[in-house]
């Protein structure tokens, strides 16, 4: 879901999806959860929303979104 909103270009709503798919995370050991966070593609990676979601990811799941 969140990534569609980001092909729909509403960075908002796309980042809060994300988010929120990290958090599920914390509780969930599952590699396919990951790869979903892994393939969260974002053309805004200039955005500072954007690289700190992008360093949460990484900081705290080993994940590069």
């Amino acid at each position: 879901m969140g990534t569609a909103h980001l092909q729909a270009r509403d960075l908002d709503h796309g980042l809060e999806l994300g988010n929120r798919s990290v958090d599920i995370l914390a509780r969930v050991q599952s590699s396919r959860a990951k790869d979903y966070v892994r393939e969260f593609k974002m053309p805004w990676r200039r955005e500072p929303a954007v690289r700190e979601f992008i360093h949460r990811t990484r900081k705290e799941h080993g994940v590069a979104a």
